[in-house]
């Protein structure tokens, strides 16, 4: 399923690519332009996401013995570093264009134009949003909001043009800067978005922990695990990578069973293994029992 909705991204991603191009050229618009060349950056990114797709499916090997799973916050955090820098160029080209004079656009088949992209857009995004939902996949969830982006800034380009084309003439002598203004506007309101995504898969690929809200029922599950585990204390660290959350516990056994054989030991960690299996599994779950309260 998750290979399905990355092709469906792929090719809506050229479609539209071609649609932003081909009217740009028609109407002369930076912001048609822009959307364009937002269109063509998804169409590659969502090109190298197919093959991390697969990547990330592969088992540990002793290149990665951990895994492929820090693949996937690695491309998001590329992806969002590529949108960001898009977002940028565009904003300075709107910014030298107010400095020139502004921009004469055709507003009648700009609007024709924006009206196809924004409600193309948001199908796809509808789309990749369910796919999300049911498969757990972040690289789907980060293109879904590209997704939404792109819809976004199209729905923005539609009202604006259809408020120039039918009112145009109330605008003056400032007609020729409304496209220069769509681009600022269109970037001051995206702009967090991509922002929001870096930082988060950044913190991923450094091995940060994760939410809080998912330390919290992490921890909770945990304790509950542990209620016939004859441990006096513990601790617990965590990281998620990707779509995998990797636990490390370290449990002080009661002074009763310091002499417990490793088979006894075998038999706790399985047990907790099974407990906590509804967040990790089993080579993402390390447990070490200590009678050493240091090492906690």
């Amino acid at each position: 399923m998750e290979t399905r909705g990355l092709w469906l991204s792929i090719v809506g991603c050229l479609l539209m690519a071609a649609l932003g191009f081909g009217f740009a050229h028609l109407t002369g618009s930076e912001a048609i332009f822009l959307d364009g060349v937002f269109s063509l950056v998804n169409f590659v990114m969502s090109l190298v996401m197919l093959s991390v797709s697969r990547l990330i499916r592969r088992s540990a090997d002793r290149r990665f013995p951990f895994g492929y799973a820090s693949f996937e916050p690695a491309f998001n955090v590329l992806q969002s570093m590529v949108i960001l820098g898009v977002m940028l160029m565009a904003l300075s080209s709107a910014v030298a264009a107010l400095y020139q004079g502004g921009r004469s656009l055709e507003a009648g088949v700009a609007t024709f134009y924006a009206a196809i992209a924004s409600a193309g857009c948001l199908a796809v995004h509808l789309v990749l949003r369910h796919i999300a939902r049911v498969t757990g996949s972040s690289l789907i969830e980060v293109d879904a909001f590209a997704w939404l982006m792109d819809a976004v800034l199209s729905g923005v380009v539609l009202c604006a043009f259809a408020f120039v084309w039918q009112f145009g003439e109330l605008l003056g002598d400032q007609l020729p800067y409304v496209d220069a203004w769509m681009v600022i506007g269109m970037v001051a309101v995206m702009l967090p978005v991509p922002a929001r995504i870096l930082y988060r898969n950044l913190m991923e690929v450094l091995l940060a922990a994760p939410s809080s809200r998912v330390q919290r029922q992490i921890r909770s599950a945990f304790a509950e695990a542990m209620q016939d585990i004859p441990g006096r204390r513990w601790s617990l660290s965590m990281t998620k990578t990707g779509r995998s959350l990797y636990l490390h516990a370290r449990i002080l056994v009661d002074d009763a069973y310091r002499g417990a054989p490793v088979e006894q030991a075998d038999a706790w960690r399985e047990t907790l293994t099974e407990r906590m299996g509804e967040f990790v599994h089993e080579q993402e779950f390390d447990v070490v029992f200590t009678t050493d309260p240091d090492y906690l």
